[in-house]
Order: structure tokens, then sequence, then C-alpha cells
């Protein structure tokens, strides 16, 4: 592996220097370069594709992604795009387009922008569920998230690799692809990974006009700001950096250059982002607004609406309401292999090695846009899940790789990059097919010190129908609306009934355990769990009923070997 890295070359100005050789060896040598390096990653992706295959059909649908499907059949299918409360809509109709072709039960509806997401959204799950299509139409959502979760990385190699060199790039682009994190998000429908595929390809595309500042990298740059705006809100902040740095670097040749080549990249994106909504909702047209589609300005204000609304956090064995600065680190630390933690906190350190101006444009196309979209992040005071950092550590990865050719010029440094690649590739392998639960193995079990998307959104539900059968267990689910107890043969609510009323087997979500349930579920914490489906839903097993005593914040670890199969009390034996 490291010899194979050793065959970057440096780079000026992001474009690879060639020593004057003959047409033959230089040819021969750019061939090894290539293959040596980007064939790793095209090995790695190939790989991430496979697990992440698997994990997309065995996987429930998670919260979310319900919504997502049906908001992006509206769209495609009914021209509507006032169904979702959440816009922009780019990424939900791009992973819709497989869908169409395993021919989902769409539920009628004559008033389509009428519609609520949550009552519609679990109209449309109880549909696939009644028409036997709720597998297929979950697996065809996850086929463009998957590819664009790959696509990903081939950007952060190219990134890289015009930044600091071939190693660079490799080591991000697989230190992306080896980590359990982003395979267990990247396999599922989300904005999250289209969002950070996006903002990816517009750093890039700003690199590249920052090194041929013409008039056609100034519209590409526009196009991609549309693109990022369409993906997600934080996208509007991108947008004006893009058109920001646009202006202050042209301007330093001719301040009218720069005004227009700024006012260009905010025009493109502003008609891009129109035509979009017309494409999908001419209907947009009618309403009088200018700067943005009304359903667009809607969106943001349902976000800031709701995500502005305190909830429940959880992480390592501490509860909370309202946003904590401390999650998104210490979620990091939960979320990340080790190593990789340790090549991004000292990785950075390699932009000393690097002359000025790559160093300049590094922070402009780099930290600028990580360090915006990481504030709006940390202001915001829902901490359900360090996904939202997706872009955020691409582009971080990339940053960090800059420590990569220095580190390859001494045996010590070859053998940590190897090292750090070798533990996420088999941190990644171990973690299929429970990827969204994995933790940090020091830290774990994982329901201990996570929740909700960072441990369990629902993806164990097919695991539960599978564990119920027979046992008649009581069950409370965290999941996406229109699945649930009722959906699980011989299951009972637990939610609810008095600790006295309990015996028998129970199946609770980690997620409802320590945040979405954890007042009513108190008691439960006390006992210790008998086993787990995939890490996200914890099993019970009473001979007799428990206490209603209420338990700590932290669950109790499973039970001890002498305890296996019943339940107990923690400090007291079953």
């Amino acid at each position: 592996m490291i010899g194979i890295l050793k065959f970057s070359g440096q780079t000026q100005d992001g474009i690879a220097l060639r020593s004057p050789r003959s047409p033959s060896r230089n040819l021969r040598a750019r061939f090894e370069g290539w293959g040596g390096t980007f064939l790793v990653v095209l090995v790695a992706s190939a790989g991430f594709l496979g697990l992440g295959l698997h994990e997309a059909w065995v996987d429930a649908p998670t919260f979310d992604e319900p919504v997502y499907v049906a908001s992006g059949l509206a769209a495609v299918l009914h021209q509507d795009l006032d169904l979702n409360d959440e816009h922009p809509p780019l990424a939900k109709v791009l992973a819709v387009l497989p869908v169409l072709f395993v021919h989902p039960f769409v539920p009628a509806d004559g008033h389509w922008d009428h519609n609520d997401e949550r009552t519609y959204s679990a109209a449309f799950v109880d549909a696939q569920v009644h028409a036997g299509t709720l597998r297929s139409v979950t697996f065809a959502a996850r086929v463009v998230p998957l590819l664009e979760a790959v696509g990903l990385a081939l950007v952060l190699y190219r990134l890289g690799r015009d930044l600091f060199g071939r190693a660079a790039g490799t080591t991000a682009a697989l230190l992306w692809l080896l980590s359990p994190w982003v395979l267990g998000l990247g396999h599922l429908d989300s904005v999250d990974v289209s969002f950070a595929l996006a903002v990816a390809l517009w750093s890039w595309m700003l690199l590249r006009w920052f090194v041929r500042p013409d008039w056609g990298r100034t519209l590409a740059l526009g196009a991609l700001s549309a693109v990022v705006v369409t993906c997600d809100v934080p996208g509007l902040l991108l947008a004006g950096l893009g058109a920001l740095c646009v202006l202050v670097a042209a301007s330093r040749r001719s301040w009218r250059a720069g005004v227009a080549q700024g006012a260009a990249v905010l025009g493109t994106a502003w008609v891009l982002t129109w035509l979009l909504y017309v494409c999908l909702d001419p209907r947009v047209l009618l309403d009088p607004t200018v700067i943005l589609p009304a359903p667009y300005l809607h969106g943001i204000n349902y976000l800031a609406t709701n995500d502005t609304v305190a909830g429940p956090g959880y992480l390592l064995g501490t509860s909370w309401v309202g946003g904590r600065w401390w999650y998104w680190p210490a979620g990091l630390l939960v979320k990340m292999v080790p190593t990789t933690l340790l090549v991004l906190i000292v990785g950075p350190l390699g932009w000393r090695f690097v002359d000025p101006l790559t160093r300049r444009r590094a922070g402009a196309v780099l930290a600028l846009p990580g360090l915006g979209l990481l504030a709006v992040t940390v202001a915001t005071p829902r901490d359900i899940g360090v996904r939202y950092l997706l872009p955020v550590v691409a582009l971080w990865l990339v940053a960090a790789s800059a420590l990569v050719p220095w580190l390859l010029g001494h045996a010590g440094g070859r053998a940590a990059v190897a090292v750090a690649i070798g533990l996420a590739a088999a941190a990644a392998a171990s973690s299929a097919p429970a990827s969204l639960a994995w933790v940090s193995p020091p830290l774990g079990p994982g329901y201990q010190v996570a929740s909700n998307s960072d441990i369990d959104w629902g993806q164990g539900f097919f695991a539960l129908q599978a564990w119920s059968a027979g046992r008649h267990p009581w069950v409370a689910y965290f999941g996406p609306r229109g699945l649930g107890v009722r959906n699980v043969r011989g299951a009972r609510r637990l939610l609810g009934v008095p600790p006295g009323r309990v015996t028998g087997w129970v199946a609770v979500s980690a997620t409802d355990l320590t945040t979405a349930e954890r007042s009513r579920l108190l008691w439960l914490r006390a006992y210790c769990p008998v086993g787990d489906l995939g890490g996200s839903i914890l099993l019970y097993r009473f001979v007799r009923p428990p206490s209603a005593a209420p338990g700590p914040s932290r669950p109790a670890a499973l039970c001890p070997a002498t305890d296996r199969g019943v339940s107990a009390r923690v400090g007291a034996r079953s």
C-alpha cells in the first residue's frame, strides 16, 4: 500500500509537474502513477458498493426515508413540491428515479398540494406494506445516494490530488470509503450524503477557478452553487461565499471583472434554482416571490420554526434538552475510527509544508466553507446525529491529507499511514451489516453512548419482525410513521403499560430508551438486556414483572453470562 502511495508527484498551482522525459517514459510514469493510486480508490469503491448494497437491502426504512420517497414521487409524478415541508428537493428527486422502475404503489389523492407529509408518508408506507413493495421501494431509493457516496470519494481524490498530490488525494478518498460512519449513512436515502457531494464538487470547482479564472469556470461555479442551494438550505451560504471569493480574487486584476464574475456566480445559481423548481412544479411562477421560489422560502421558515426548538439529546451516558456545543466533537469521537480521527486532528499541520499559494487556495476552498458549515451546524439546538457534519468531515479529510506527502518521506510516517488505512478497512468490514449502529469499539456498546441517527434510526424493523415470531413480545419501536407495533405479528404495545403488567419478552429501540421516550421508559434502563438486534433494538426477558423504580440515564450493559436469558435489575441477581 505504501509503495503504491509513493507514486505521488509534486504539484504546483494545482497542476502536476512533469519532468522532460521521452513520450514513452512519460506515458508509462503517468500510467503507473494513475494505476497505483486511483486504482486503489476504485477497488475500495467497489468494496464500499458491495457492502452498501447489501445493507441497503437488509435495513428497514429509517425515520425520514418514506417522507423523502413520497415527496420525490409527488414531485416527479404530480408536479407537486408542497408535500414535503423541508426544502430544497433536488436530492429527493434524484433518489426517487430508480423507484419508478420497481412500480411503487402510490396512494391515490386528488389534492397533492394539500397533503401533510406526516399523514401521507404514513399512508405511503402502509400502502407499500400491503402491496409487498416496501423492501424493494426502500432499496431502490437508496441506490442513487450510495452512488453519490462513492462519487464523493472520487471528488475527494481529485481535490486532494490537485492541492497536495496523488498520495494525499488517495488517502482522503480511502479514509472516506473505509469509514463505518460513512457506510452506515451512505446506503440510506437522506440529503446528508447528497449535500456533502455537492459541497465537495463546489469546492473543487472553486479551486479550478483559482487556477484558471475564465468565464467558463465562473459559470460552472455558478451552476454548482445552484446544486448546493437545491440540495440543502446551508448551500445558500456557499453560494454567497463562492461569489465573494470570485469578487475578491478577480478584483485584483480588474474591479469591473470582479463584480461581473461575482454577479455571474449568483445570477447563474439563481436562474438554475428557479429553473429546477419550474420544471418540477410550474405553479411556482404564479407566486410573486423573486429571490427564491415560494416553496423554498416556506421550507426555510419550516426549518427556522422546527429546527430551532430544543429537543432531547443523549451522548456518552448523559441526557439533556437543547443544543450542546460539545456534542459535535464528542459525537465524532463516538462515530469515527480512532486513527482516522487522529488524522483529522494532526493532518492540518501539514499545511506548513506546502507553498503559500496552495495554502491560500486550500483556505478558500476547504477551511472557509468547512468552518462556515460547522458554525451553522453547531448553532442548531437539535442534537440528533452528527450526520450533519458529513460535508465538514469530507472537506476536513482533504485538509488533513496535506500531511501525507511529508509522512511518506519517513519510515515511521509510512507505517502510520498504513496503520490508519488498515484499521479503517478493518473497522468498515467488521461493521457490516450493521454499520449505522457502529461506534468506536473502546466506547461500546453503542446503545449506551449514542442515540437517534448515530445508532438507531429505525433500521432494525425487518429484524424485529423476524425475531418476534412466536415470542409475543412487548414492543416500543422508533421509526418512520406508518411502521410500528401493529406491523409486528403478535406484538403488544409497551408504551403506556405499567411495568407491573409486563412479563415475557420485550423489544425496545435504543432511541426510545435514551431520547424519544426516555421519560416513559426510565424504569427499563435499570435492567440489563439479554441481547440486541443489529445493535439498535434491545431485547429483554422478564420472568417476573419488573419494578417501576427509575433507572439511570445510561442504560444497563448486557446481562452477565451467568444471568443470560433473564433480565435483572442492575446490582441485583435475577
